[in-house]
């Protein structure tokens, strides 16, 4: 098995590093199953079961694996719903940068990335087929957790912040009810919708049937080309039912312009199990560093982050982000 380290990298490791058990980090990382494990949560967090697919392992065999990279504070685990998801830990000192960064260097056998992307389809079918068969049932559950009202106004307000109006051409990512893409369509020269469940976007053509301005498209966001990039990307209650969190922030800097604005409205991390079943999420919210993170690597910079007021136990945070290293100056207002 080839080493992780060689002699001179161990050589440039700060003396900082003294701190850290150094013993116990090498013995959880002396072992290759383990460091493909680091390797594929690198990007996403898997829920054990999933890793037993990815790696064709038993459950008991990785679960042994898993807790040697916990107890050396090389990942940590979150409760999703029924579901306990694992993720690669932060990189508090530079033995762990260091060795972090030898595990990215190296490519996953095909095999691997093919199941890691059978994962992701899996999700991506639960979430299609509750929307395909619930959309009646996601009204009044929107209804509950977040109506659009709650935070269109502050949408807006990044939008006239952060942008020069009117903007040419906006896309939404799931535009559900279609009430924040009717809110751009005065704003923008023209707003497309993307969505992969044809009920969902017939309910969102009915609602729009009155805008001039608006395309609607029945696509899933991934396989979206960047034949054409946009100037606005908003994406609304949409993150927390997304396969891979981290990936959409690189498809959509494929999709932006230089000088452009990508603006997220969900969820902050929450309790509230019974959305998994209920309402297909895959994600019970998000951190803002986590957001913050994936957009810094995708290739973003935030500019903007507010949190709006809780309601029925759910908060909601609007992060507004511009492509690294275009920094947006607020326009002066008179």
């Amino acid at each position: 098995m080839q080493t992780l380290f060689s002699r001179t990298d161990i050589a440039r490791i700060p003396a900082e590093t003294a701190a850290v058990d150094v013993v116990g980090l090498s013995k959880a990382l002396g072992d290759e199953l383990r460091t493909q494990i680091l390797a594929v949560l690198a990007q996403n967090s898997f829920a054990v079961l999933e890793l037993c697919r990815i790696f064709d392992k038993p459950q008991p065999a990785l679960s042994h694996h898993l807790k040697k990279l916990a107890d050396a504070a090389l990942v940590t685990k979150r409760q999703e719903g029924t579901s306990v998801f694992y993720q690669r830990a932060r990189a508090d000192d530079p033995f762990t940068r260091a060795a972090f960064t030898c595990i990215d260097s190296q490519l996953l056998p095909d095999q691997l990335r093919h199941n890691v992307q059978q994962i992701y389809q899996l999700r991506v079918q639960r979430s299609e087929h509750f929307f395909a068969h619930q959309a009646d049932a996601l009204a009044q559950q929107t209804a509950l957790i977040c109506n659009p009202e709650v935070y269109i106004n502050t949408v807006l307000d990044c939008l006239h912040n952060y942008s020069q109006l009117p903007v040419q051409h906006a896309l939404e990512i799931g535009p559900g009810s279609g009430a924040l893409m009717r809110a751009l369509a005065p704003l923008c020269r023209k707003v497309t919708g993307i969505d992969n469940a044809a009920e969902m976007l017939s309910e969102t053509g009915r609602n729009l049937h009155d805008i001039d301005n608006v395309t609607l498209l029945e696509q899933d966001f991934s396989a979206l080309q960047s034949t054409e990039t946009f100037d606005l990307m908003a994406a609304a209650m949409v993150l927390h039912h997304m396969p891979a969190p981290a990936e959409f922030f690189k498809k959509a800097r494929t999709l932006l312009r230089d000088q452009s604005l990508l603006v997220v409205a969900e969820l902050c991390r929450h309790e509230q199990t019974w959305v998994s079943e209920l309402c297909a999420d895959i994600w019970l919210g998000f951190e803002t560093a986590d957001l913050n993170r994936w957009a810094q690597e995708a290739g973003f910079t935030p500019v903007h982050q507010q949190f709006l007021a809780q309601r029925n136990g759910f908060r909601v945070q609007v992060c507004a982000f511009a492509p690294t290293p275009h920094l947006f100056t607020q326009p002066d207002h008179p």
